[in-house]
């Protein structure tokens, strides 16, 4: 029993008339007639009175067509949900990002793509490097702007913008008018440091380690808003991406000497194969150079 069949078995519902059913759904009488058959060989009862060469709906028919309409109706429904998700000019797109962007990066290319693509929705996931990855392997989200993906990961990744790394001061700090500080400048300052599960803080370890100390850590969090507002209370420094949108409230930043940058780009994965609307969107911030999605 198959969905085309209970197409046929309700358009014959309607006309009575093996013809007239044949014509209106563009097949011949023979093929119409051997799928009635092998449906009332399924379901074990006749389903028609046959009168000549008319038909007349019998008690059993009457029946299956009141479920087999619910069928229809249900699977029909379920393909315009399903085209409304992956239509590339108006599906859905489940976009993560990383915490650091959501005030800039993620407002910027939405409002940039809708210009284009105005009927297109978007589901947004905000959450660490580590989550984004495993839900992108996981296919819980489409795409992702995130940090490049770990050695050996299989997830494609297009550089789209880089973050200027900053050392993070309170403001009146002594050292928050020096230009050209290094970490060295800090090492005895108490650090106010993302945790230890998150990306940057892998990242501000190797630089410390690099600068030839270890930080003394005062407080630690995973969100960057909170480790911003500590710094700005003047309970310690700490390293910071320079945000792209300043806040009442910000500490003072001073890049780091020399310069270090983390790049943000655009994640992906070509298995399972993305929706329409994913890959028209993966298009749209790839550059045309990099040949395929």
């Amino acid at each position: 029993m198959d969905l085309q069949t209970l197409r046929w078995f309700l358009s014959l519902c309607d006309t009575e008339h093996m013809r007239d059913t044949a014509a209106i759904e563009g097949i011949n009488q023979s093929t119409l007639s051997r799928a009635l058959a092998r449906l009332e060989a399924e379901l074990g009862v006749e389903l028609f009175h046959r009168r000549g060469r008319r038909l007349a709906v019998n008690r059993f028919g009457a029946l299956f067509r009141e479920h087999a309409v619910r069928v229809v109706a249900e699977l029909d429904g379920a393909g315009r949900r399903i085209d409304a998700l992956v239509n590339p000019d108006s599906g859905l797109i489940r976009l993560g990002f990383l915490h650091s962007v959501g005030r800039w990066l993620v407002p910027e290319i939405i409002r940039d793509y809708r210009a284009v693509t105005p009927e297109i929705r978007f589901e947004l996931h905000q959450a660490f490097a580590r989550e984004l990855f495993g839900w992108l392997h996981h296919g819980h989200i489409d795409v992702a702007l995130v940090t490049p993906p770990p050695e050996g990961d299989s997830t494609r990744w297009h550089p789209l913008r880089e973050q200027q790394l900053c050392i993070a001061l309170p403001i009146g700090h002594p050292l928050a008018r020096v230009e050209g500080l290094t970490l060295a400048d800090v090492r005895e300052e108490p650090f106010i440091a993302f945790a230890r599960t998150t990306d940057l803080r892998k990242v501000i370890d190797g630089l410390c380690q690099e600068a030839g100390f270890e930080p003394v850590i005062a407080f630690e969090s995973e969100e960057i808003a909170t480790v911003r507002g500590l710094i700005g209370a003047g309970l310690g420094v700490g390293v910071l991406p320079l945000p792209a949108v300043p806040e009442h409230d910000d500490p003072v930043y001073r890049p780091l000497a020399p310069g270090q940058q983390r790049p943000i780009g655009l994640a992906w994965n070509e298995s399972p194969a993305p929706t329409a609307a994913a890959a028209v969107f993966v298009r749209h911030l790839v550059a045309p150079a990099d040949g395929r999605i």
